[in-house]
């Protein structure tokens, strides 16, 4: 399950605002997880997506509103990158989406937009079909998101080799002596 930090500020007015601004309602528990929370950052979190066999990512924080990471400037942000029946309701530690779709006959899925794979759609044709299926409903998402525990080692990390471009290090070296 997912461990969250909530944002704090919620108002019922912004909400509402925004689903004005998008044109659609949004699902009960995504507006229930959004008064609840209100987006936050998210700790020690993995999910999965399916795409050639199951994806795992680490997922970092989920958008609010009135929030450092804004529902609506992220709307606005990925509205015409993303297929224009969803919203981007969080994101990886990559930078990729998890959106939730707004549309008729897949009213509340979650999926997983790569940017990576942004530059393969043709201009105005982004479906549904370039996202990632991770859910059916926002609730059932939040209880696929497993706990990552891994606890870094007391020695930290060690460095075995490093590549210095030599043109860098001899620019690097010049500067040292200022």
């Amino acid at each position: 399950m997912i461990n969250i930090v909530s944002n704090e500020g919620f108002n019922e007015n912004e909400l509402i605002a925004f689903s004005k601004k998008i044109g659609y309602e949004l699902p009960n528990d995504y507006s229930e997880f959004l008064r609840q929370h209100n987006g936050g950052y998210v700790k020690n979190s993995i999910s999965s997506y399916y795409k050639n066999g199951e994806q795992r990512f680490i997922f970092t924080s989920m958008f609010g509103l009135g929030a450092d990471d804004d529902l609506i400037s992220q709307f606005e942000t990925y509205k015409n990158r993303i297929p224009n029946t969803c919203i981007p309701i969080g994101r990886d530690a990559g930078g990729n989406l998890v959106c939730l779709n707004l549309s008729e006959d897949r009213y509340g899925y979650v999926y997983f937009w790569d940017h990576e794979e942004e530059f393969n759609y043709e201009e105005g044709k982004i479906t549904i079909n370039n996202l990632h299926f991770i859910a059916e409903t926002f609730n059932e998402f939040l209880n696929s998101i497993e706990r990552d525990d891994i606890k870094e080692s007391e020695e930290g990390y060690k460095v075995k080799k490093v590549w210095v471009d030599s043109d860098f290090l001899k620019e690097l070296e010049n500067n040292s002596d200022k």
